[in-house]
């Protein structure tokens, strides 16, 4: 979750810059930044599936809790 954030960091930051007053160093950071964000959401959904795998691992009585506090850390995301 914590290279979502920098990523939607970086992003903004990357949507606010002019590409006319870029030098050249810049233009390939963002070059190679928009390379990394259309990987995200690939890996985004392997390290859910991840996660799947570890929750169905936990005991049946345990994973209630968990879901539910990983439900919370998800609901404040946005609020970061």
């Amino acid at each position: 979750m914590k290279k979502i954030l920098v990523s939607a960091g970086l992003l903004m930051t990357a949507l606010s810059v002019n590409a006319a007053d870029l030098h050249p160093a810049c233009e390939a950071y963002f070059k190679d930044l928009d390379a990394y964000l259309e990987k995200a959401p690939a890996e985004m959904k392997t390290q859910m599936e991840q996660s799947k795998a570890q929750f169905s691992a936990i005991p049946a009585e345990a994973q209630e809790q968990a879901c539910k506090q990983a439900q919370e850390q998800l609901k404040q995301m946005p609020k970061m």
